[in-house]
């Protein structure tokens, strides 16, 4: 197949997950009825802790069944297409379930055989990535001796081993410096031109610059997709400004839904969400950001209930 031939195949790849329901044996529902249409490109997953992200990624990446409904890729039930969609897969789970006395090498080198890459491709990926992920120097040491951050990045270099089209990433870039940080956003936008991407995180700044969309999941429920400027331009009049003293910071922050406190010439600036009425200040509107969409949509109902 000719590379131009490859593009039009990958760009024309679709995962689709269709009525989702997941139900843990003590009755408490992780998933309700989840539907997304995927095609190549970044979706950042966003959501608090419990409300089903990782369980939504294990039922995506076949790692769990579904209570109910079903996973597609292009149209065919991932269940019946088994080894032919995992070698299609590339998956970094949060949790760093690494050999410690395997060299950082070796371990990529294990990875390269688990999916079935010849001899001479794998020795070029493993290179390639190890300079890319900067850890051609520690590549020979033992992986139990390498930082937090360098088992991020091993762990995301045996996702991409296989050129996948579907890469989920569970909280990549947790760890990282700001330079790591950097890297990796550019590798994971890089690649997803041709290759759909679940970057699930609770660092909003790490992905929102470069998500085709954003998925917000609350209580196992999808309340908001969209991309990042209509989500934007949505929180219009709901985020304002205003300038309090020091003492009241508490107190505005019980009565509130602040996204952010600084220190002005005047005072204390204050940042807050909500409709004109609930802000009971002298204030001027300001553009939201993505974390005060986050901050919206994940608390702002339970905060009103809870005032009411």
């Amino acid at each position: 197949m000719s590379e131009q031939m490859w593009r039009e195949v990958r760009e024309k790849m679709e995962l689709e997950i269709k009525d989702v329901i997941h139900t843990y044996p003590n009755k408490k529902t992780a998933l309700n009825r989840i539907s997304l249409t995927l095609t190549p490109g970044i979706y950042g997953l966003l959501g608090p802790n419990g409300a089903g992200k990782s369980t939504l990624m294990k039922i995506i990446t076949g790692n769990m069944q579904p209570s109910g409904g079903k996973v597609l890729f292009n149209g065919s039930d991932i269940k019946e297409l088994g080894r032919a969609y995992r070698d299609r897969l590339g998956y970094m789970p949060q949790q760093q379930g690494l050999y410690n006395q395997f060299t950082g090498r070796r371990f990529l080198w294990y990875m390269a055989t688990l999916k079935g890459l010849s001899h001479r491709e794998a020795k070029y990926k493993i290179n390639d990535l190890l300079e890319q992920m900067n850890l051609t120097e520690v590549s020979d040491r033992k992986i139990g001796g390498y930082s937090g951050g360098m088992k991020q990045r091993l762990l995301i270099a045996q996702a991409v081993m296989n050129s996948p089209d579907i890469l989920v990433l569970d909280e990549p870039t947790a760890g990282l410096d700001p330079k790591e940080r950097i890297n990796i956003r550019n590798f994971v936008s890089e690649l997803s031109r041709e290759c759909i991407v679940i970057f699930a995180t609770h660092v909003v700044s790490d992905v929102e610059c470069i998500a085709k969309e954003m998925i917000l999941i609350k209580r196992g429920e999808i309340v908001r997709q969209d991309e990042v400027p209509k989500l934007i331009a949505e929180m219009d009049g709901l985020v304002w400004e205003f300038v309090a003293q020091e003492n009241e910071v508490v107190s505005i922050q019980k009565e509130y839904l602040v996204s952010n406190l600084s220190v002005g010439k005047e005072g204390i600036i204050v940042r807050a969400v909500g409709i004109d009425e609930e802000i009971k200040r002298e204030k001027h509107a300001v553009r939201a950001g993505m974390e005060e969409v986050y901050l919206y949509h994940m608390t702002s109902e339970a905060k009103r209930e809870k005032d009411k």
